[in-house]
């Protein structure tokens, strides 16, 4: 049994990811075949804007005073009030079905077709008569006054209300077959609603393992409900930023809520990116949380003070914490060999899956659609969960384990005065042959491909083979209380915590030549049991 448990583990995430990865590409496949509906539009460029409150009509002409080019300065009706110039060209049979007007911008309109109103969105005007109009809007043109060829196309826009300014107001203005804005805003709802009751399912799932408990998390304290707490947090800010991203197609809303959408979608971004961290942190290095913490926010506030888009705003809100949680859960895979088995457990798994998702991330940047942002972040989770699910998994057969290694720590230390047969170990070094009392012996240091044997009296000597061969050969008082370490039970005299974090340990034996081994975390509740038993104290 034994034998065949690290390949079934390896296979489980191995397979696990293999199955992540053809889910994913499947599903990338799936929404870059589908034409996009958006490209059906043709957009409408801005030629020229005139201020609104020097022309009370449409100008007769967009090049007097008080008028500006589009390319010499953009156009911004943020808190003022503009006549905007947008000629197009139709071509011949393009009237023959309905057009509409699709304008996408923080902004009250009317709309003006060869001289003629053909409607409006919420009313522009000054602070005081402005009527807020819809944030995405459509208007239909009527087909007599279009013309084949040249049209003139005239907007009165204004945007008086409103918390703080965007860099880009105006998102879209276009001309296309009249349907409704959310075939263009949202165009793939049903796989959207998917990922959203995916999200939604792991949020219930995980909000009641940390709220009612488990036996896994008995075992390490509250860490194991610490993590459920996390990933159910990661839930709730993925599912609630993409119901934000998706309102704006299904539900619609007054342009001034924008700033507010916004402003929630970067707060859900945030508290994904760092809950994502501190999941990271509480599985491999929880002694650091607040170093890490302080050094994310000291390098995350200024960027998003920096950049003046949302869209990078709310990208380097989740990516930037990623990074860090990538590189931590890297840098602790490789430095697996010199901590505690239970804590470096899948953080090869989690730094690819981490590593996986920055690269999509930053490669699919250029067409990078919102549904294939959620949908990565929809398979990461997947990917924790899995991760998490394997990691429970280990710490209940690994509960079996300790429970065998308690009894027989217990037993030894209650006959560290009892006699025992003189049993020894023979060293073979450079022709030379040795042999070693194992009383003699107070621990054994894993080095790699071999072992360091430290004496009583202080000397070491090389043994060409792991701890773990090594543990056969000692006899039985020898105890694996750490990964790294087999300590003689015999030569225990005090059990002693510490808040050295680089030692990987929170306590310590205190041998009897004064030496200290270090104690698995794991372990540190049953090994204070055992040192508190009559037998212990009294040695």
């Amino acid at each position: 049994m034994q034998t065949f448990a690290l390949p079934r583990k390896q296979l489980a995430r191995s397979s696990a990811l293999a199955v992540l990865l053809i889910i994913l590409f499947s599903c990338f496949a799936l929404v870059l075949h589908q034409p996009r509906a958006l490209p059906q539009l043709q957009e409408l460029t801005i030629k020229a804007w005139c201020d609104g409150g020097q022309f009370q009509t449409i100008p007769s002409s967009f090049s007097v005073a008080g008028c500006q080019q589009q390319a010499a300065q953009p156009a911004d009706p943020q808190g003022r009030l503009l006549w905007l110039e947008l000629p197009f060209e139709l071509p011949s049979g393009a009237t023959e079905q309905p057009l509409a007007l699709f304008n996408f911008a923080k902004a009250s309109s009317a709309v003006y077709l060869n001289g003629q109103l053909v409607g409006q969105n919420g009313q522009p005007g000054d602070a005081a008569t402005e009527i807020a109009g819809q944030m995405d809007s459509r208007i239909y043109l009527p087909s007599k006054l279009l013309r084949t060829g040249s049209n003139q196309l005239v907007l009165l826009m204004s945007a008086q209300q409103g918390w703080f300014r965007l860099a880009q107001p105006i998102h879209f203005i276009g001309i296309g077959p009249y349907s409704d804005v959310s075939v263009y805003l949202q165009q793939y709802t049903g796989l959207g609603l998917l990922i959203l009751g995916v999200l939604c399912t792991g949020l219930l799932y995980f909000s009641a393992l940390a709220l009612l408990g488990n036996s896994a998390a008995a075992l390490s304290g509250d860490t194991a409900r610490g993590q459920d707490a996390l990933l159910a947090l990661l839930c709730l800010c993925a599912a609630a930023q993409l119901w934000l991203e998706m309102s704006r197609g299904l539900l619609g809303y007054p342009y001034p809520l924008h700033e507010l959408r916004l402003c929630a979608i970067l707060l859900c971004a945030c508290g994904f990116g760092f809950a994502l961290l501190w999941l990271t942190l509480l599985r491999y290095q929880p002694q650091r949380w607040r170093f890490w913490t302080l050094l994310t926010l000291l390098v995350l506030l200024p960027v998003l003070w920096w950049l003046d888009s949302f869209d990078g705003r709310i990208a380097i809100a989740t990516l930037l914490p990623a990074a860090l949680a990538a590189l931590i859960a890297a840098v602790h895979w490789y430095q697996a060999e010199h901590k505690d088995t239970a804590s470096t457990e899948g953080a090869g798994t989690s730094a690819v899956l981490l590593l996986l998702y920055l690269i999509l991330a930053v490669v699919l940047n250029g067409i990078f659609q919102e549904i294939l942002a959620f949908l990565l972040v929809t398979l990461l989770l997947c990917g924790l969960f899995i991760e998490q699910a394997l990691q429970r998994q280990q710490q209940l057969r690994q509960q079996l384990a300790d429970q065998q290694l308690i009894l027989q720590l217990q037993l030894q230390l209650q006959q560290n005065q009892s006699a025992t047969p003189k049993a020894s170990l023979t060293l073979t070094s450079a022709g030379k042959v040795q042999r070693l009392l194992a009383d003699d012996i107070a621990y054994c240091q894993a080095a790699r491909d071999y072992s360091e044997i430290w004496l009583t009296d202080g000397r070491q000597h090389l043994y060409s083979g792991t701890i773990k061969a090594l543990e056969q050969e000692l006899p039985g008082h020898f105890i694996r209380v750490h990964r790294s370490y087999l300590v003689n039970a015999h030569q225990v005299r005090q059990f002693r915590t510490t808040t050295d974090a680089d030692s990987g340990s929170g306590a310590v034996l205190i041998l009897a030549s004064g030496q200290q081994v270090p104690v698995s975390r794991r372990l540190i509740p049953a090994v204070r049991s055992a040192m508190l038993t009559p037998a212990a104290t009294s040695s």
